[in-house]
């Protein structure tokens, strides 16, 4: 049961997960109001303060006599953690995964550099806590968790205000990469000797090893990103040698949302 004080927040996550998942939305245009409040229960103020949250992060656009219209993918606040998320989970992270890559590459190196050169001892010791937290995760989801708070104390070490601030958009694209190259526990557990080459050059305080490593790690990031999640072949068959590609619904929507993206 949702309680009133939440019905707005509760609202804005389920639109925003329908409109980018396309569920609604398909033909271009939002609901009515008055369908919204038939369907959702709520009153039409909610209803109202709600999409103008939408349009504050880009999903929609609202207008005179033509209702609200679902905006194309490039004009989404991408990078608020909201907007990532609900991208991660209805599985559209794929159509970004180039530039996931790229941003996590502009981010991740220097950080790494910076928390090996200012970091102190306290903040070092987090990354190695969380490393370790990693090595003796029982399951992929604990796993994903210590590898947050790995990427996150190194953030913390960097030393650089401005980039502490990007904690939560990071933890929202670490999300979708994640998504995209931790297809099973073993997989990421083969991950862990790369983090730790990048744990050791931040701790013996050398700024260009530590940088080369997690330059090294996002590599290995993207590798299983392209290597794909494991495929099963039943018994007595061989693997297909041809494949014929088939668009899916969520790619099939994104299309028709942004036709720069095709």
């Amino acid at each position: 049961m949702v309680r009133p004080a939440n019905f707005h927040t509760h609202l804005v996550d389920q639109l925003g997960r329908l409109i980018v998942s396309g569920q609604i939305g398909v033909d271009g245009t939002l609901p009515r109001e008055d369908e919204l409040v038939a369907r959702f229960v709520v009153s039409r103020t909610v209803i109202r303060e709600a999409t103008k949250t939408l349009q504050a992060l880009g999903l929609i656009t609202t207008g005179p006599r033509v209702g609200s219209r679902i905006q194309p993918l490039s004009s989404w606040r991408l990078l608020d953690p909201l907007v990532m998320d609900w991208i991660t989970d209805a599985d559209m992270a794929s159509g970004l995964e180039r530039d996931l890559l790229e941003l996590r590459g502009m981010i991740e190196p220097a950080a790494a550099s910076f928390a090996a050169e200012r970091g102190s001892d306290a903040q070092i010791a987090a990354i190695t806590t969380a490393l370790e937290t990693m090595v003796s995760a029982p399951s992929k989801a604990e796993h994903e968790a210590a590898d947050f708070r790995f990427h996150e104390a190194i953030l913390e070490a960097s030393g650089n205000i401005l980039l502490l601030q990007l904690k939560p958009i990071l933890h929202a694209v670490l999300k979708a990469s994640f998504r995209l190259s931790m297809h099973d526990h073993e997989r990421a557990l083969a991950s862990i000797a790369i983090h730790r080459r990048v744990a050791d050059a931040i701790a013996a305080r050398q700024p260009a090893e530590a940088r080369a490593r997690m330059v090294d790690l996002l590599q290995v990031a993207q590798e299983d990103i392209h290597q794909g999640p494991p495929r099963l072949v039943p018994a007595g068959r061989s693997r297909p040698t041809t494949k014929k590609t088939q668009e899916t619904p969520d790619a099939r929507n994104r299309r028709k949302m942004d036709p720069a993206r095709t």
